[in-house]
């Protein structure tokens, strides 16, 4: 059973030496177990198959418009290029999200802050979410696709993240209201109501974080998106927390991704402003990664 979209033909090499090709042109620049990531990631998005149905495939010839295609996308990679950005695609809670250069690339991390919500709100009649800092609308319609009954708004600041977002609930068929505005100014406020639900991966790496990071982040990926000044780590934590004591209703939730340096930094400011049931979680590689709080009753 052919699981490829590209035509075969009969003097190609297979798709198990042309992955063995792609490996070894990469180790040197990535290392061997990143560019077997890569290669993997590549092929299934371009050929939009899953891994299971490409082990099916690879001892079956491969096209030659796809070796071209694969060829082509070598060179990119070896400019370090992100894959994601390359095949433009990215796979995010089982979804396929279009991602371009200017909008972060969702990461695996993210994916359990969606989980740890989704099982926050299992026993939730309805909800009203608002994801603040969407990018490519990862989280937000990953949450609508996974609360049936939720309703979910988005916002961003730049208009580019915006469109890539409205084309992946479109494509995903995932109403999402989207709201143009910048968090950190009062007066775009006006225009949103109130949340049973607020989630942010807002930017957190200190800029003198940025001698540890990759060149495929830092030469490709939108700065605004990721990076806050090195004394001021908590901006649009402080920023969100302020709009939250005002947009989220008494009883709902703030959900953060947040800096794994800043776990008991966001335990103070949660607190500071009056938040409670504050708790801090791991990652699958065992950092600080995502915090959660609850706004009080005011039974008075």
């Amino acid at each position: 059973m052919k699981f490829s979209k590209f035509a075969p033909k009969q003097d190609g090499m297979t798709y198990r030496a042309l992955e063995k090709m792609v490996i070894g042109s990469l180790t040197g620049i990535y290392g061997y177990h990143e560019a077997k990531s890569i290669q993997r990631v590549l092929f299934e998005d371009l050929l939009e198959i899953s891994a299971a149905s490409f082990l099916l495939i690879r001892d079956e010839e491969t096209g030659l418009q796809f070796e071209e295609l694969v060829i082509e996308s070598l060179a990119k990679l070896k400019q370090f290029t992100p894959v994601q950005y390359v095949t433009g695609f990215s796979t995010f809670c089982g979804f396929r999200f279009k991602v371009k250069p200017g909008v972060l690339i969702p990461r695996p991390e993210t994916e359990e802050l969606v989980g740890a919500i989704v099982s926050h709100c299992k026993a939730e009649d309805k909800i009203r979410i608002l994801d603040i800092g969407t990018g490519s609308g990862a989280i937000a319609i990953s949450l609508r696709l996974l609360i049936p009954l939720s309703e979910v708004h988005a916002t961003d600041i730049s208009q580019e993240a915006l469109e890539v977002a409205s084309f992946n609930a479109s494509a995903l068929e995932s109403d999402i209201q989207f709201f143009l505005n910048d968090i950190l100014r009062r007066e775009d406020w006006r225009l949103m109501g109130t949340y049973d639900l607020i989630v942010s991966n807002p930017p957190y790496i200190r800029q003198q974080e940025k001698a540890l990071m990759s060149p495929n982040v830092l030469d490709y990926e939108p700065a605004v998106a990721l990076f806050v000044p090195d004394d001021d780590p908590l901006l649009f934590y402080r920023g969100i927390c302020e709009f939250a004591t005002e947009k989220l209703i008494p009883g709902g939730s703030l959900w953060f991704e947040i800096n794994e340096s800043e776990g008991e930094a966001m335990l103070s400011l949660l607190t500071s402003f009056g938040f409670s049931n504050i708790t801090i979680m791991n990652d699958f590689r065992g950092k600080q990664r995502f915090i959660s709080a609850r706004k009080i009753i005011d039974y008075q």
